[in-house]
């Protein structure tokens, strides 16, 4: 912790001659920005996605969420440029390129300079945009004015296509609109399911050119056959438009390709993303036909050259009268209604061949491709599946061994005789049924990728007859009635109490799981080793209320025992990952009898499993064993659990963040600012180094360096200090990011110059900081010294509301963790959480001195 002293030692070489920061020269807000090349020309993310790589170009101004862009000033004269779709997307030099032509794209934000623009005026209310990373110009390939040019870096030439207009998105309104504000003669339409029949004959109607339908599947004329490839539910999106999507998946809309506003472009499907391209005016063509005109052109569908044949293409042209380009909306309804609604639960599916057999996973332990059979009913939970509708009829049906293995049509194939297996749910047309009444009770169960049934194979009753698909019949071989059960107690019940345990390996009970010298970062494999009681090998288990629990590291509560890329293969590696929930994420216990538990992957039904009793020794998970490899014993841990830490600022300058990463540290509590709420006042480097944290998933904790005398009524006043600190905390915020220590803020208090002050106004300064903070969500702490704690706060009050950092320094130079666990520090009138020891320490990533820190069971 920096005293005053270096402080004005700051202020005074700043004086000396460091160069003068830009002012702020663009208010933050949201913008449309607008090319100098064509007034209408706009900068746009290529389709409206906001996913990493989603390229950058320039495109006709249409007001989409798309080409509006959030501007924010980050410090020095350089702002960020997010997507207002999703503020954490940024404008970015791909991969920090130093060379001409690199390509600008979205990424998530990392702090980094190829993020980071400067605006320099390049007159009459326009800009140059200058990346930080390269020192080069956002610039229009070629200064070419077509839609989709492509927007890169480029060295500085004083042309148009360098010059950028950034145009307030709540008060502007596009030059020269390529669409009317309000539709021409628009024609309301009730949602719900037609077919759209052309003028030129009747009886033919435009059709999905296949049952099985994907990105890119082109669209059609053909004759009406009433399949569900040729319906379309309608539904209004307001303001006149309307979404067309199929039938045949309600979540794959007509599209134009590529979002092009050109005559001749093709009509497609493609999943619904809300772009123009997906949205259709309807206008009044007479005799109750319609003309169908994209939003994002004004072009009209068209039938190919007026022709007629099964198969003539669908496709945008310029507006017209004739037949060509008139339809009819026929109201009608999809094949499934005969279907039947069934509850939402976990039901066994017995063969109206013989009721005492039922449809079952071939294995108890279900990965990808385990095959699906009838067997004899043993009220075995392989036997037993969770049924849950999707809507429109539709359902999916799921293992109560592990809902996220689904009954599935093998490769999506939509032929008879195609088997029937468990795969992993990806929401595809070959894991949706559709569930027809058969009688007596009994339902057909019918694919939505191919309108096959499941089907008994020649209606054979032996056990382990297999389940295929086939053409829809009549017989007892496709009918099946769904029976209300309820999954097997053992494996839905709690076993152990939520708490900290290490995990015991069977093999040798000195050897335990382990995350190795403590490194956090995501993908960080797990091996086993000799139990040391370190954070990074105590477990915290936590019953999810299904059977199964979360398994996170005490290292950072944020982190969970994770199966890498959530992986089926046995020999999968175990890691650690951020904790998000997912079924990768979540562990079955099964008594293996002794004490020892299998501990079972949710994803993919495998075994935790170590290779051997070596220390470094690798673990994975595998199908069951039986081994010793595959049991463990979950010994309650109660000790103390210390935590390495230290404290920066922004005088230890650029840190190699992956090297402190690899070093263990525990815990990171980084300087916010200091003082009152002025920008000023912010640390330099605050944001920078949380991002590094939350890329290394270290915990982290913020502080704010007090002048506070006063309660209130002046701006160095504790609550202004309140405000500054959480001013800072909402910045982080808008990048999602928070602190994750389990004392999120302290105030930093230690100042000379208020100590006349007295103790009683200094401890109700500490105390009316920590209480605003905690009001706001977050908890809080005091940082002081000895002298502090003894003479100028009243310690034993604020240790009973707040957590008490203490800075005593061990009498040794740059003492080590190792070397101060050893240690106990001086102060003993109150407990302390954290325990500040050397500030000469040294860490590998930081050039130069650092204060180093003790943390005691800081997450509990």
């Amino acid at each position: 912790m920096k005293k005053l002293l270096g402080l004005l030692l700051f202020i005074f070489i700043s004086f000396l001659g460091v160069q003068e920061i830009e002012a702020q020269t663009l208010p933050d807000g949201t913008y449309t920005i607008q090319s100098a090349l064509k007034e209408n020309m706009v900068i746009d993310l290529y389709g409206g996605a906001t996913s990493n790589n989603t390229n950058v170009q320039l495109f006709n101004n249409n007001g989409g969420d798309n080409q509006k862009w959030v501007i924010k000033h980050v410090s020095d004269g350089y702002y960020t440029i997010a997507s207002y779709i999703d503020n954490n997307q940024v404008m970015d030099v791909h991969a920090g390129g130093k060379t001409k032509g690199t390509n600008v794209e979205l990424f998530k934000y990392n702090g980094g300079d190829n993020q980071k623009w400067l605006l320099k005026d390049a007159g009459n209310g326009y800009y140059y945009l200058i990346s930080k990373c390269n020192g080069l110009y956002l610039d229009v390939y070629g200064g070419y004015t077509a839609n989709g040019t492509n927007i890169q870096v480029w060295s500085e030439n004083g042309g148009n296509g360098q010059k950028f207009k950034f145009v307030s998105a709540d008060t502007e309104t596009p030059s020269e609109p390529t669409i009317p504000e309000e539709p021409d003669d628009p024609v309301t339409l009730n949602d719900g399911y037609y077919t759209i029949q052309s003028a030129l004959n009747n009886n033919k109607v435009i059709s999905a050119v296949s049952n099985n339908v994907q990105n890119g599947t082109n669209v059609v004329l053909n004759t009406n056959t009433n399949n569900n490839s040729q319906k379309w539910y309608v539904t209004s999106l307001g303001d006149g438009y309307y979404k067309i999507t199929s039938a045949l998946n309600d979540n794959m809309s007509l599209d134009v390709y590529g979002g092009t506003a050109d005559a001749g472009t093709n009509i497609q499907l493609y999943q619904y993303h809300d772009s123009d391209g997906q949205k259709w005016l309807l206008k009044d063509a007479g005799d109750g036909y319609y003309y169908i005109i994209s939003k994002g052109s004004n072009y009209q569908v068209d039938v190919y050259n007026n022709e007629t044949a099964d198969g003539t293409n669908i496709q945008l042209w310029n507006p017209g009268q004739g037949n060509n380009q008139k339809f009819k909306f026929v109201k009608t309804t999809m094949e499934n209604d005969n279907s039947v609604d069934l509850e939402d639960g976990t039901y066994t599916i017995q063969s109206a061949l013989n009721n005492n057999k039922v449809i079952s996973a071939n294995s108890e332990n279900l990965q990808n491709e385990t095959n699906v059979v009838l067997k004899t009913n043993t009220d075995s939970d392989s036997q037993k599946w969770h049924v849950t509708s999707l809507g429109n009829g539709y359902y999916k049906i799921t293992s109560a061994l592990n809902d996220n293995m689904s009954l599935d049509v093998y490769g999506g194939t939509a032929d008879a005789g195609t088997n029937i297996q468990l795969y992993q749910y990806h929401d595809s047309d070959g894991q949706k049924w559709l569930l027809k009444d058969a009688g007596d009770g009994h339902f057909y169960i019918v694919s939505k990728g191919s309108n096959y049934a499941v089907d008994v194979y020649n209606s054979e009753v032996a056990d382990g007859t297999n389940i295929q698909l086939w053409t829809n019949k009549d017989g007892n071989n496709q009918k099946f009635k769904f029976q209300e059960t309820t999954i097997n107690e053992e494996t839905n019940q709690q076993l152990i109490t939520d708490g900290y345990y290490t995990i015991q390996s069977s093999l040798d009970a000195s050897k335990v799981l382990d995350v190795p010298g403590g490194i956090k970062t995501n993908g960080t494999g797990v091996e086993v080793f000799t139990s040391n009681s370190e954070p990074w090998q105590i477990w915290y288990f936590k019953y999810l209320n299904n059977g199964y629990y979360s398994i996170t590291s005490a290292m950072n509560p944020e982190i969970g025992l994770d199966v890498y890329n959530a992986g089926t293969s046995n020999g999968t590696k175990v890691d650690i990952y951020k904790y998000n929930g997912s079924d990768n994420q979540q562990w079955l216990l099964k008594d293996a009898g002794d004490g020892y538990f299998y501990i079972v992957s949710k994803h993919s039904g495998l075994n935790l499993h170590v290779i051997s009793s070596d220390n470094g020794a690798k673990v994975q998970v595998s199908t069951d064993t039986n081994s010793n490899n595959q049991k463990f014993k979950l010994v309650s841990f109660t000790g103390q659990k210390v935590y390495n830490g230290i404290d920066v600022s922004y005088y230890q300058k650029d840190i190699d963040w992956e090297s402190v990463a690899n070093s263990g540290v525990g815990f990171v509590i980084i300087r916010a600012g200091y003082g009152g709420n002025w920008e000023s006042q912010d640390d330099a480097k605050l944001t920078e180094y949380v991002a590094a944290c939350e890329k290394y998933n270290i915990p982290y904790g913020l502080y704010l360096y007090s002048y506070a005398s006063e309660i209130d009524n002046s701006d160095t006043s504790a609550q202004a200090e309140a405000r500054h600190m959480l001013r800072l905390l909402n910045t982080l915020k808008t990048y999602n990011y928070e602190p994750n220590l389990g004392t999120k803020v302290f105030i930093d208090m230690e100042d000379g110059s208020v100590v006349n002050a007295g103790k009683d106004k200094l401890t109700a300064v500490s105390d009316t900081f920590c209480s605003t903070i905690e009001a706001n969500g977050y908890s809080c702490g005091v940082y002081a010294n000895r002298t502090w704690l003894t003479n100028y706060l009243n310690a034993p009050d604020l240790a009973e509301k707040y957590d008490i950092w203490l800075a005593e320094y061990l009498p040794v130079v740059s003492p080590t963790f190792n070397y101060a666990k050893t240690q106990t520090p001086i102060y003993n009138l109150t407990e302390i959480k954290y325990w500040q020891f050397a500030s000469d320490g040294k860490i590998s990533g930081i050039s130069g001195n650092v204060d180093m820190d003790l943390g005691y069971d800081i997450f509990d």
